[in-house]
Formats: C-alpha cells, sequence, structure tokens
C-alpha cells in the first residue's frame, strides 16, 4: 500500500484528467489564446486595392510557416470538446476560417491544406451557392462552392452556416442585426427560419449539423445568440480583431470567439507578432 500510494503520489499513474493537463496549451490551466484566422477570397492575381483577397502564393506562405513552427490546426470539434468537456487542444492550436464560401476555396486552398497537414472552416451563405449550383459552372474567379461538392470534401474542409440569405444590407437589417421597430418575436422568427434552412441543406450534403456560425459583416446582435444555441449552432465567430481566449469547460467562452483579417501585406508571422500580446481590446473591423 506505501508503495502505490508513493505511485499515485509521484504522478505515475495518471488518470484522464491528469494526462490532458499535461498536455495543456500555452496559457495552462483554464485558457489557451487561440489565433483565429479571417481570409474570403484565394486569386491568382488580386486587385491592389481588394481588402478581402490574397494570392495562393500568399496562403501557403501562411501554411508553411505555421507548420515549420509548430502550430496545429484544430476544427470546431475540437475547441467544443475544450470548451464544453475540457479535452485538451494542442500546445499551439490554430484555427483557419474562410468567410462566404468561394469555389476558390476549394480550387487553391485545399490542396494546400492536405499538403501542410492543416484544415479550414469555411462558412458558406447558402444563396449564393444555391446560386452556383443552378449555374453548374465552376470557377474560381466568381464562383461559389456547390452543394455537390460538399458531399465529397476531403478532411481538411469543414463546411459552417454563415446565414442562408442574410449576408446583406436587406430592409434596414444588416447582416442578423435586427431591423427598427422590429419585436423580438418576427427577429426570432426570421432568423430561426434562416439558421434552420441552411443547416438542413449542410447536413444533408455533409452529413454533419453544423456547429459554428459566422456574423456577416461582423454584425452582433444580442438577441441572436439564444437562437444561435437552439439551432445547434454553439460557436460565433466574430470579426472583432485579436487573439481569442477560449476556457476550459466554459462554453460560453464560445460566444464572439475574435478572428484576425488576413489583408493583403500582411502575413501569418507578422499578425500572431502583432497580437501575440495579452492586448484582446481589439476593434471591429
Amino acid at each position: 500500500m506505501k508503495f502505490l500510494s508513493l505511485i499515485l503520489a509521484l504522478g505515475i499513474i495518471a488518470g484522464p484528467s491528469a494526462r490532458q493537463a499535461a498536455a495543456a496549451p500555452e496559457d495552462g490551466g483554464d485558457r489557451v489564446k487561440l489565433p483565429v484566422f479571417m481570409y474570403h477570397r484565394l486569386l491568382r492575381h488580386p486587385s491592389t486595392s481588394d481588402q478581402y483577397t490574397i494570392s495562393p502564393e500568399a496562403f501557403e506562405c501562411d501554411l508553411k510557416y505555421l507548420s515549420e513552427n509548430g502550430y496545429t490546426a484544430v476544427g470546431t470539434r475540437e475547441l467544443l470538446d475544450y470548451a464544453e468537456l475540457g479535452v485538451s487542444l494542442p500546445s499551439k492550436p490554430v484555427m483557419i476560417t474562410f468567410d462566404d464560401g468561394h469555389f476558390n476555396n476549394l480550387h487553391y486552398a485545399e490542396p494546400l491544406l492536405e499538403k501542410y497537414g492543416m484544415k479550414a472552416v469555411i462558412f458558406v451563405v447558402g444563396r449564393y451557392s444555391d446560386l452556383s449550383s443552378r449555374d453548374g459552372i465552376e470557377n474560381p474567379n466568381y464562383s461559389y462552392i456547390r452543394w455537390e461538392r460538399m458531399e465529397n470534401l476531403s478532411s481538411v474542409i469543414e463546411i459552417q452556416n454563415h446565414t442562408w440569405d442574410m449576408h446583406r444590407l436587406n430592409g434596414g437589417r444588416r447582416g442578423i442585426k435586427r431591423r427598427p421597430g422590429e419585436s423580438r418575436e418576427d427577429y426570432e422568427r426570421a432568423l430561426r427560419a434562416d439558421l434552420g434552412k441552411l443547416n438542413a441543406e449542410i447536413e444533408r450534403r455533409t452529413g454533419r449539423a453544423p456547429a459554428a456560425f459566422a456574423l456577416p459583416f461582423g454584425a452582433e446582435e444580442e438577441w441572436a445568440y439564444p437562437v444561435l444555441e437552439e439551432s445547434g449552432l454553439k460557436i460565433c465567430f466574430c470579426s472583432r480583431e485579436g487573439i481569442a481566449v477560449i476556457r476550459r469547460g466554459r462554453p460560453e467562452s464560445l460566444r464572439n470567439v475574435r478572428r484576425i483579417l488576413r489583408r493583403p501585406g500582411r502575413t501569418a508571422e507578422g499578425l500572431l507578432k502583432k497580437f501575440g500580446s495579452d492586448d484582446f481590446s481589439g476593434a471591429p473591423l
């Protein structure tokens, strides 16, 4: 008995919680700093005035830097497991996200992600994918990801919700913001129907129900969060710049997860150095 007690005291026999703590990310204990990069379009010859498009070569440079410096790309399942169950994340986690669901995300990014052992989350807009599915054209310069493409994605791509038809300015509404004078009942009904329509289509095509949502235009709305949770969208990504802080066993820390916009002229290396401090006071983009 004395020998067994000594073994337990020294941590030679460790249960699941001890193993998780040993592998905890850089902050250790109850939280982790998570850089979440936000991309949009990848084009061979992006316009110099376009702040939301970079070249595939620039994207590859980001992946190369992350890979060579020990970063591990995580997806929504890993975030949920950490925030809800306390399951450990890798020691240097990073998240790669694309907004809007452009076809060039698959055409250029998917093979590069496979090459560097990374993965990415793509937030699609249902109406855009529906239009591209009807015309049947796949052009990296202007098309969006067709529904059929979502049925045969590799394991490096994850599809999530960016609204079916709220990624626009419409009748006084900006993204999912409530309209002036709109009742809460009417607002929740409209948002619930929009999210549910895209959730159902994504699950039908991919076999997985979405668990994450990206705010169109980064427009935040307090009334939206109960509807998002009710719709199974437990992670909400915003556009406030900064390093995200996710807390172990605290699912509420998955609301309004900060991201870092990858504009032309920026690099993953430079952005990590810029936002790598404890200053999480970023402003909306």
